[in-house]
Order: C-alpha cells, then structure tokens, then sequence
C-alpha cells in the first residue's frame, strides 16, 4: 500500500533547495504518494499552523529545513513545529527533516547565532529524523544535542544536456564557440566568494567570466550591485536565470569557480556533475572530500599545501585537462545519482517508525 508524504519545501522558483526537493519529490513518486506544501509569503500564527495539520493527514511529514522559511518572523514559525511534535507524539505521524545547510558562529556571528540556536531547537524537537547530506554537517549540528540522525549525500540531479547543444548555450549568452569560459554559477551572495571570482577574471582577461546569477533576498542585492560595479570588461554578470538560461549556463562553461567561503554542501557542485563541468573550489571540508573521490574536482589553497598562487594554478590545470575532467565528473555524477538518493528516502518514509524524543537539547 503507497504511503502519503507531506512535502514541506521552497518554492522551487525561489532557489536551489526548492529544486532540489522537487527533483526528489518527483523521483519517490510512484513509490509513495506526495502532496506538496509551502509556507504562505504572507505569513502568520494561523498559516504556519494550517500547513502543519495539512500535512499531519498523510502518513508522514518530509520537511526540506532552509533558514529563509521561517527567519523573517520566528515567533510565528514556532506553532508550525509544535503542531507537528503534537502530531507525532499523539498521532504516530513521522517527522522527517532534511537539513539542507547548517549555519555556525562563524556563519553569522556570535549575536546572531542565538536564533540559530533557536531555531535549531525547534527543528529538532519536531523531527522524528534529522538527515543531514554529509557528516560535517551533522557534527555542527549535533553540538546541539539533538536525538535521532542519519547521512544521506546529496544526489547529483538528471541534467539537459541533451536539450542545448553547446552552441546555442553560448549564443544565449553572447560567446564564442573557441571561447574559454569559466564560470560561477547560482545566486550571489557574500559567502560564495564572487570577489576573489572577479579577482581571477582580472588576471586572467583571456578568458571570458560568467557570474550565472543575482541576488536571492534583498539583503544580498548591495553586494550585487558592488559585483556589477567590479566587474571588468571579461566579466557577465546575468542577475537571476529563468530555468531554462540557469541550466545553459552549465552546457556553456568549460569551468566552474566555486571559491565559497562557508557552507556545507553545494547543490551547484552537484549540477556541474550533472552536466560535466570540472569545478575548481575552495578547501572547505565537503570539496575536499569530493576532490578524493573525482579528478574533476580541484581544491585550491590545499590545506596540505598552502599557496597564494594556488587558484591560478588550479585554473590553469583544469583548462588544460577539461575535457578529460568532464568525463570524470559524469562518471561521478552516474554513480551517485538522484535515483539512488531517492530508494534511500522511500525505504525511510515506508519504515514510518514514530522514535521517542531523546536527548534534547
């Protein structure tokens, strides 16, 4: 017998998570029956409260954490996860939360972080399960206490490729077919790092730069402006993709830059899989652990191997050998796909186990 799941995400308009839970979605479904719900722009004690019985009528409740949610008014997010902890202590319906990133001090301060804190609490007090998509992830989390965890990767998306050929995607955006194109790809933001992008474009003005993306909240939109303000003659700077430009983004470039400063996963890194895209990417711990795993994936400023040169070298070598890294990102992304990810989410949601509350914080 199917199980019905509530899906509880972002719009998949409004970012990479969003699409993230909705290629997932639509890959359990068969297995089991879901219905989507998101959280109302205008939000109140009364929304926030009729989207949690909503979703207490299925079988069990999959929730897709992502700060923006429920930080604009915390007060009235929090009979959203009393309702759901209700309904599963007295109805048995499972809770389970996927936390897409995890925010640290160092994220956003000290001051800020007793929301995280907060916030964090409440997330888990209403979780049957938390599964985080890799074990750093967990480890800054779980300095909260928190009960009942599980790791489960993020799954590397069906990609278009074969929807644009590589020649329409750069007319789209105005290039050449002997171009040589890198990358940044997804929203911009502070902690992705753009700066030191339009640093390496400086340096490098043979290559053409492709900033694929704009500001995702109004808090983000001064920074764009300084990116647009910044960027020399080498550089485009789109602002926010439609789908469809989003994904010939990634059939255009011969590289990708992820010079990001703090997170923990990276639904980008995961489409440049997808599409083939060889990715040269700052020594946080997950692009570490995929440099080990893919000879696609170079981490520059090595931990191992400190250099103030070491991104130009980067980029240097996986211009030179992309095609022979593009190749190896496809392998990676065949075998660790979003299928794959989805049997585990199946086999989660049809144990619909309701576990007591342990070690809260």
């Amino acid at each position: 017998m199917s199980r019905r799941v509530a899906v509880v995400a972002p719009d998949p308009a409004a970012g990479g998570i969003g699409r993230y839970a909705e290629a997932l979605r639509t890959r359990v479904e068969g297995e089991v029956t879901t219905t989507c719900h998101s959280i109302p722009s205008e939000r109140s004690v009364v929304q926030y409260v009729r989207v949690a019985l909503d979703c207490l009528r299925g079988d069990a409740v999959h929730l897709h954490f992502e700060y923006g949610l429920f930080r604009p008014k915390l007060l009235f997010a929090w009979p959203f996860f009393v309702v759901l902890l209700l309904g599963r202590l007295f109805r048995g319906t499972p809770v389970y939360t996927t936390v897409h990133e995890v925010w640290t001090p160092e994220t956003v301060g000290t001051l800020q972080y007793g929301y995280v804190w907060l916030i964090h609490s409440l997330v888990a007090l209403a979780s049957t399960e938390l599964i985080f998509m890799t074990e750093h992830a967990r480890e800054d989390f779980r300095a909260l206490s928190v009960g009942s965890a599980r790791i489960v990767p993020h799954g590397v998306p069906r990609s278009d490729r074969r929807a644009y050929s590589r020649d329409e995607a750069r007319r789209a955006f105005g290039y050449d077919d002997d171009d040589i194109v890198v990358a940044q790809i997804g929203y911009v933001s502070e902690r992705k790092g753009t700066d030191r992008f339009l640093d390496l474009a400086e340096r490098f003005d043979e290559y053409e730069f492709l900033v694929a993306g704009g500001a995702l909240r109004d808090e983000n939109e001064p920074y764009e402006r300084w990116v647009r303000s910044t960027a020399g003659d080498n550089v485009q700077v789109t602002g926010v993709l439609p789908d469809e430009r989003f994904h010939k983004a990634f059939i255009a470039a011969d590289v990708a830059v992820l010079a990001y400063l703090d997170i923990r996963q990276s639904g980008i890194m995961n489409w440049c899989f997808a599409y083939g895209v060889p990715v040269v990417c700052s020594p946080i711990d997950r692009f570490v652990e995929l440099e080990a795993a893919c000879t696609g994936v170079a981490v520059f400023e090595h931990p191992d191997q400190p250099d103030p040169d070491s991104l130009d070298g980067a980029l240097f070598g996986a211009v030179r050998a992309r095609a022979e890294r593009s190749e190896a990102m496809i392998e990676y992304g065949r075998e660790n796909s979003m299928d794959e990810v989805a049997s585990a989410y199946t086999a989660l949601f049809f144990d619909g186990s309701s576990r007591p509350i342990t070690s809260l914080i």
